[in-house]
């Protein structure tokens, strides 16, 4: 489907839609299945140096929520969970995913090895392993929303530019000739400064953002959901993500490329992160909810709504990132509040003026 093509930087892709890591694609059979569903590429199942991060999978949990932020059985709208790290041996997990990588490849597909950062020797560390094994594309997730619950050292986020410089540059160094992207939290309004930090570093492109960490408490026992804080994301949170893909679209001068998470259910959903500067998108929770045929169903959309309109998706990247005003720049409409009130807030000489 020549209309959905794209590219990262100069990493062609297929298509725009990339699997996030994640657990189901902690085993060669997912990572085969989310290829055979459709997706261009996959950011297999994330690791890092720490013990700790690992065992926490002992501890995951997972609850779907509706769209009113409460449990259900039913398919569920947005994932609410706490997470750990594969348990697989770095090296033996790195050889593994190279393999599909490397069969993969004919197809003009992809595998990259993520790490979920926790200290800048480990990063450096696993990047150079991820280079020895043969892998093309590597991820560094500085974002993970997990960081402030698990136990203490086994993952980190990085929140500050100039560390965040320093640790990207130690990494571009470890992965010469990779595909080095770097995702970054979204627990942070700095994301703009963050994502020129990485630019500034060496990294080839950013990608954002990561989930909130959130607070459900049960009605019905009063205890909180899962017994924890956890990671909370949704359709909810697409307009926030473009709104900083937009923002980080202007500050880069469209000069970094992005990769857009965190939302994205739909074909149109992919979509509108483009339209705000996303040249892919990674997804991961449709998968969750209603299998890998989910990525099938998200690409049937999108390139469903393209063919319509005679339009590619390299067509629409940036448009409204790029139309983006200031409201100083919005004509006047005096009174226009009155028509979003009740009646009751405006007197009877308000309600004439």
């Amino acid at each position: 489907m020549i209309r959905l093509e794209t590219s990262i930087g100069g990493f062609p892709l297929l298509n725009p839609v990339i699997c996030g890591s994640g657990e189901p694609v902690m085993t060669e059979a997912g990572i085969r299945a989310a290829l055979r569903a459709g997706a261009a590429g996959v950011i297999a199942k994330s690791v890092n140096e720490q013990p700790e991060a690992g065992r926490q999978l002992d501890r995951a949990d997972y609850v779907r929520l509706d769209a009113g932020g409460v449990p259900t059985t039913g398919r569920g709208v947005s994932l609410f969970n706490r997470s750990g790290l594969t348990q697989r041996d770095t090296a033996d997990w790195f050889a593994a995913i190279a393999g599909i990588d490397r069969e993969a490849r004919p197809q003009g597909k992809f595998v990259a090895a993520s790490i979920v950062f926790a200290g800048a020797d480990g990063a450096v560390s696993i990047a150079a392993q991820a280079r020895q094994a043969g892998l093309r594309v590597f991820e560094l997730n500085v974002g993970a929303p997990h960081a402030s619950e698990a136990a203490p050292g086994a993952i980190a986020q990085e929140t500050d530019p100039d560390r965040l410089t320093g640790l990207v540059r130690r990494v571009r160094a470890a992965t010469e000739g990779m595909q080095l992207w770097v995702k970054l939290t979204g627990l942070s309004s700095n994301l703009p400064a963050l994502a020129i930090a990485a630019q500034r570093g060496g990294a080839d492109a950013v990608c954002m953002m990561g989930r909130f960490m959130a607070l459900v408490p049960d009605l019905d026992t009063f205890a909180p959901v899962l017994g924890t804080s956890a990671a909370y994301g949704g359709g909810w949170a697409l307009p926030i993500v473009c709104r900083f893909l937009a923002l980080t679209r202007r500050a880069t001068g469209g000069a970094l490329p992005l990769i857009g998470t965190n939302g994205v259910r739909s074909g149109g959903d992919v979509l509108r992160m483009a339209l705000c500067g996303a040249g892919a998108i990674e997804l991961l929770s449709v998968i969750m909810h209603e299998g890998f045929g989910g990525l099938t169903r998200v690409i049937n959309e999108l390139e469903s709504f393209l063919a319509v309109r005679d339009l590619t998706f390299r067509d629409l990247i940036g448009r409204s990132a790029d139309a983006l005003a200031g409201y100083a720049e919005q004509p006047e409409t005096p009174g226009r509040w009155r028509e979003f009130v009740p009646p009751e807030t405006l007197s009877e000489t308000d309600s004439l003026a």
